[in-house]
């Protein structure tokens, strides 16, 4: 009989656990839009995750200058958060860019009871069980909108977020002189499987522990590597331009 409330318990608690990591990736979007006519286009760029109760990281390529320019023949834009439980935070500043590791860091303007905190895993290797959790661009089922005088309004948002998973291939130096992604000889996390657009800025964990080891890049070019592997920053390497809890 102990046993089995012991095994009833520890479910309960794994599931609580993966509940709140699920709850700590965000879908970044941008919506570009004109007061004068009402028409807006935009969606899912990208991932973020939640590394203090205000601030948040992402890959830089989700949030370079481009990120905040209106789309070609719109006057005016709005990036926001948001995830799949119809949260939104809409008061959000970029504090830190590091190309050099694909990074941005970024901060909420207030406290939101909706945040869950990232738990860091240091140690990992080759081999291990991972997974990474985010938002691919199709993930965006519905998002209603509405003008208010000049400014864009977001009234209600659907998201649907996805789980990718497989194991550490290698942990290789890379360079990579692409458009949106520049890292010069760094240490990234290679993965038995590929990716694609809106896990970039994701986190990736360790399956077992659920701890977050990496953020999610880049997928290697083909004419590098056919078979076109996901790469991810190891989360050790960027701590230094990380902000702590205050």
């Amino acid at each position: 009989m102990r046993l089995r409330i012991f095994a009833i318990l520890a479910s309960l608690l794994l599931l609580g656990c993966s509940r709140n990591v699920d709850n700590m990736v965000w879908a970044i979007l941008k919506i570009s839009y004109n007061p004068l006519t009402n028409k807006a286009e935009g969606g899912i760029c990208g991932s973020a995750f939640f590394i203090t109760r205000r601030n948040f990281i992402s890959a830089h390529h989700c949030f370079n200058e481009m990120t905040f320019r209106p789309n070609e023949g719109f006057p005016k834009v709005k990036v926001f958060l948001a995830n799949d439980r119809g949260k939104i935070i809409q008061g959000i500043q970029i504090k830190r860019l590091v190309p050099e590791y694909d990074l941005a860091v970024g901060e909420v303007d207030r406290y939101y009871g909706s945040i869950e905190i990232c738990k860091i895993g240091h140690r990992f290797n080759t081999g291990d069980l991972v997974q990474n959790i985010g938002y691919p661009k199709r993930g965006l089922i519905k998002c209603e909108l509405r003008m208010i005088g000049s400014d864009l309004v977001v009234r209600k948002i659907s998201l649907k977020k996805e789980i990718q998973d497989g194991k550490i291939e290698a942990v290789m130096k890379v360079d990579i002189n692409a458009r949106d992604v520049q890292i010069k000889h760094k240490e990234l996390i290679m993965l038995s499987y590929s990716s694609e657009v809106g896990f970039s800025g994701g986190p990736l964990l360790l399956k077992n522990s659920r701890e977050v080891i990496g953020m999610m890049s880049l997928v290697i070019p083909e004419d590098i590597n056919p078979k076109r592997p996901a790469m991810a920053i190891k989360l050790n390497d960027v701590l230094q331009f990380l902000p702590r809890e205050n």
